[in-house]
């Protein structure tokens, strides 16, 4: 029994943490997305007024499920062996 909760646990921190890595890059690509339209408003309202704003935020989270993906590949490879 304890055997059985050991692996499933241990099989499921890959995965664990490579969503949250996928989650502390997005929100750090939009806090940095953030800091740039501050920084440059007339940017950011043409960004708002165009509608890329969204896209852009359909990419940030394009690239940290990447990037998870990618952890997650690393450390299976890991627990694997």
């Amino acid at each position: 029994m304890f055997t059985l909760m050991a692996t499933n646990t241990a099989s499921s921190a890959p995965l664990l943490i490579a969503v949250l890595v996928a989650i502390l890059v997005i929100v750090w690509l939009l806090i940095k997305t953030g800091a740039a339209l501050l920084r440059h408003p007339i940017i950011g309202i043409i960004l708002i007024v165009f509608g890329f704003l969204g896209l852009w935020n359909f990419f940030i989270v394009g690239i940290g499920i990447i990037v998870g993906g990618i952890v997650f590949l690393i450390l299976t490879s890991f627990f694997n062996n």
